[in-house]
């Protein structure tokens, strides 16, 4: 009896850590003011070169993202690029150590995912291919083997749906694949070149670093660079 309850424990507990929810975490301004925008907490800094308004949208996955409004306050032109930001991590464990993580480049994302996509395609041409030549040759069996005609036309109906259901996979990945391709186009802040007065915005993202305690993103922009700190806090 006492064996069945601590086997009844053991799985008790497998379930529980199967089922547990993943890590979220939320980041919040340190130490400074911050105005409230669609409920969210906006901080800002401001110099003769640029003005830049900042908030933490959410955590997502492995990401943190950001979204950013970046004005050119100089009289001259000037490139912003997002792969130039990066940030600062400090750990509870780390003795003033920092941790320096860059902000992931849009440009090399969005290469990343046209190459998915290629081999994507790649993968669904061979996945139907190996499904017709299986279909061929158990074909071929069934006529030598003088198989009835109904288990012919039944294993060349199996192939034929293995290859379809193959190909229908394949599309669902490659239309999700191109809406992420989408979204890192549209959505993402991209190197941008402002004139004078002029504003962009989008989001940015962030790996996440699960053992964090603060955060300071660093944007470089032009010839200055604007500091934002975050306090990393556990939700759940």
């Amino acid at each position: 009896m006492k064996s069945i309850l601590l086997l009844f424990s053991i799985l008790i507990s497998f379930a529980v850590v199967g089922c547990s929810a993943p890590t979220v975490f939320d980041l919040n301004p340190a130490g400074e003011e911050f105005n409230y925008h669609q409920g969210r907490e906006v901080v800002s800094r401001q110099d003769s070169v640029a003005a830049t308004l900042l908030n933490f949208e959410y955590h997502e996955g492995s990401n943190f993202s950001f979204y950013t409004e970046i004005t050119n306050n100089s009289s001259e032109s000037f490139l912003v690029d997002p792969a130039l930001f990066y940030a600062e991590i400090l750990k509870p464990s780390a003795k003033g150590d920092l941790t320096i993580i860059s902000v992931i480049d849009p440009e090399t994302k969005i290469k990343l995912i046209e190459e998915d996509i290629s081999s994507n395609e790649a993968s669904k041409e061979t996945a139907i291919g190996i499904n017709m030549l299986f279909g061929i040759f158990n074909a071929v069996v069934d006529i030598a083997s003088e198989a009835p005609a109904e288990k012919f036309f039944d294993d060349m109906v199996y192939w034929g749906n293995n290859a379809n259901n193959e190909a229908i996979e394949h599309d669902i990945e490659k239309e999700n694949l191109q809406d992420m391709k989408r979204h890192w186009i549209n959505n993402v802040l991209r190197k941008t070149t402002l004139v004078p007065g002029e504003y962009f915005g989008g989001i940015f993202y962030l790996p996440v670093q699960y053992d964090a305690k603060l955060i300071k993103l660093i944007l470089p922009i032009n010839s200055t660079r604007h500091e934002f700190i975050f306090q990393q806090k556990r939700m759940n």
